[in-house]
């Protein structure tokens, strides 16, 4: 019970965290485009994790699901910021992140 709700409450925080930086206006959240896509993946791992480590009972799955929305409308905000973002050095970095975050994901679900 205690591992369910602090899952839900890290994967709530990894989806507030993308939408902000998706689509915050200025460079205070991010400083180029490998961290909004860093924590997307997050966004999605968490949600994943919290699907097969705690799945939600009955109408609770809806809050699952409006937290998958957000993270929808957190990529909607990056895929129109994207080319306003400066793009990073290190690309390698956020390929490899992106790589085990799907990993993580196709083994979780």
């Amino acid at each position: 019970m205690i591992i369910g709700i602090v899952l839900w409450v890290l994967a709530a925080a990894a989806v507030i965290w993308f939408v902000a930086r998706a689509w915050s206006p200025g460079p205070l959240l991010v400083t180029g485009r490998g961290q909004v896509a860093r924590s997307g993946v997050d966004a999605v791992v968490s949600l994943a994790l919290v699907r097969a480590l705690a799945p939600p009972p009955g109408l609770a799955v809806w809050l699952w699901v409006a937290a998958a929305l957000a993270v929808g409308v957190g990529a909607a905000g990056l895929v129109l910021r994207w080319r306003t973002l400066p793009a990073e050095r290190r690309r390698w970095t956020t390929v490899g992140y992106g790589a085990v975050g799907l990993a993580l994901v196709v083994v979780l679900a």
